[in-house]
């Protein structure tokens, strides 16, 4: 492994940690919850249903009931979460006199709005951890953790399969016409083939270090686009409108930056897996791809 990536676990270690973290946060998030421990909820959530679904344990009785409760708890975080990223970019504005009245009064209904997603979360947090959570947690660790120490073979202990994991993606970059839509739907791709690449241990950790730039890139465009449509509801959709004038320009800059970190991704993400310019990602490699792998598993 190239020495200036950082060590990953390996499935078993990285279930292990998971589980341990997601304890803790939802301690956290009991009551009070700061916008960072909102924030490592969601993703500790999504690294474990994305570590499910590369074990194949997504549709299993054990892992579906405590899913039922990440999605709830999942869904009401994200509200919040949504929240914290726009009042962060809001503050990045400067107050300038033509838009300090129209800023105040934004920032006030987001925070307002903070406060309420808030209370239901910590509500559902608090009455899952004294009733299904913990019994649930339990049988769904305890599954992940025999499906990552399931061998493949006498002599193999299992890992996360990249390619399966990878290829749908690159397909769909290679397919892809680059606009808000497509973005969004990107957005949720590039997280989830982190995630599986994180899941994978030390083989992965080249392919992480590629796509958290271009997640970040894509987030920070998504907290502005999210932003914009909020201040269209709060202050109308005004023509030339000072403040909605520096956050469409805000959003513009931020969809750029984040096609700019895309193009390029198709190609290293190939040479990663190897896959060389003769067999450039195309929907028929795709299929062969994923027919080997799954005639060998």
């Amino acid at each position: 492994m190239n020495a200036g990536l950082r060590r990953l676990r390996d499935p078993e270690a990285h279930a292990k940690y998971l589980f341990r973290k997601l304890s803790r946060l939802l301690r956290a998030n009991r009551s009070a919850p700061n916008a960072e421990t909102v924030h490592q909820l969601r993703t500790t959530v999504r690294r474990i249903q994305t570590l499910a679904t590369s074990l194949g344990e997504q549709d299993s009785k054990a892992f579906g009931k405590f899913d039922k409760l990440l999605v709830e708890i999942f869904e009401k975080a994200g509200k919040v979460r949504d929240l914290d990223v726009q009042l962060e970019a809001l503050k990045t504005i400067s107050l300038l006199p033509s838009v300090e009245d129209d800023k105040a009064l934004l920032q006030n209904y987001l925070q307002r709005q903070r406060a309420k997603r808030q209370r239901k979360l910590t509500t559902t947090v608090q009455e899952e951890l004294v009733k299904r959570l913990p019994k649930r947690q339990r049988r769904a660790k305890a599954l992940l953790l025999k499906a990552a120490n399931q061998p493949l073979n006498s002599e193999t202990r299992r890992t996360i399969d990249l390619h399966k994991e990878v290829l749908p993606f690159v397909e769909k970059l290679h397919s892809s016409h680059f606009d808000a839509e497509t973005l969004h739907e990107l957005r949720l791709e590039v997280k989830h083939v982190r995630y599986a690449a994180e899941a994978a241990g030390d083989v992965g950790a080249e392919m992480v270090a590629l796509l958290k730039p271009v997640q970040d890139a894509i987030g920070g465009w998504h907290d502005w686009w999210t932003l914009v449509e909020t201040a269209d509801r709060v202050l109308g959709p005004l023509p030339g409108h000072p403040l909605m004038t520096i956050l469409r320009s805000k959003m513009r800059a931020r969809f750029t930056t984040s096609i700019a970190a895309l193009k390029p991704l198709e190609a290293r993400l190939s040479d990663t897996l190897e896959l060389g310019e003769q067999k450039r990602p195309g929907p028929m490699l795709v299929r062969q791809e994923l027919a080997a792998a799954a005639n060998a598993s």
